[in-house]
């Protein structure tokens, strides 16, 4: 349960961080590339992020389901 917990906390840490990243890079972009490139780029990347995390719990909920059964 323990272990559990902190792999939480380090799945929201590195989300937090991902976004924060995310950000940034927006925050660049635009300086480079005009707002609309960079709302594009950052869209793209947070809903890549978003289907990555979905893809990541569903695989591991069916490993875990795999190794209960033996």
């Amino acid at each position: 349960m323990k272990n559990t917990m902190k792999d939480m906390m380090k799945g929201i840490a590195l989300g937090i961080l991902s976004v924060a990243v995310v950000i940034a890079g927006q925050m660049a972009l635009t300086g480079v590339a005009g707002f609309h490139t960079a709302e594009l780029a950052g869209g793209a990347a947070v809903a890549f992020l978003f289907y990555y995390t979905i893809f990541r719990s569903c695989r591991k909920r069916r490993e875990a389901k795999a190794e209960k059964r033996g």
